[in-house]
């Protein structure tokens, strides 16, 4: 699956504020992508109308400010950095996550607060966004 490409490194790993897996679509999905792309039809040939619309450029900005503005309290700063730094304490991980760990953590879970529509970040963002965060930062031993 590598073949042709090359793994990023470390440093360049690091500036992805996450790694989202996905998962492989369902079978009727799946049959859909591949009859549409087998088909013989140019791109220019799918209307593009169709595709719902899910956000503007406004609102996007809009949530880009909302998120900004989110109430990130001391102690859930903290929970967020220990949680980055017992990454590099770890006995089975050999790379630890280091401080922009701890900033995408702290950056994503204010993402979470606004999609769960609070003003504040709980440690249950944090919780829930590490591994996204994390994954592409740590190494195992």
């Amino acid at each position: 699956e590598q073949e042709g490409t090359y793994p990023l490194p470390e440093a360049q790993l690091d500036r992805f504020l996450l790694k989202v897996l996905i998962d492989y679509p369902q079978l009727e999905d799946e049959k859909r992508m591949v009859t549409a792309i087998t088909s013989g039809r140019a791109a220019s040939d799918f209307d593009l109308s169709q595709v719902p619309r899910v956000l503007g450029a406004g609102e996007l900005l809009e949530l880009q400010r909302a998120t900004a503005a989110i109430t990130v309290d001391d102690e859930v700063i903290d929970y967020a950095v220990r949680i980055v730094a017992a990454t590099r304490q770890w006995p089975g991980i050999a790379v630890g996550a280091g401080p922009r760990g701890s900033i995408a953590l702290v950056r994503a879970s204010r993402a979470q607060a606004v999609l769960a529509g609070r003003d504040f970040v709980t440690p249950d963002d944090v919780r829930d966004i590490a591994r996204p965060a994390l994954r592409h930062r740590i190494a195992l031993a």
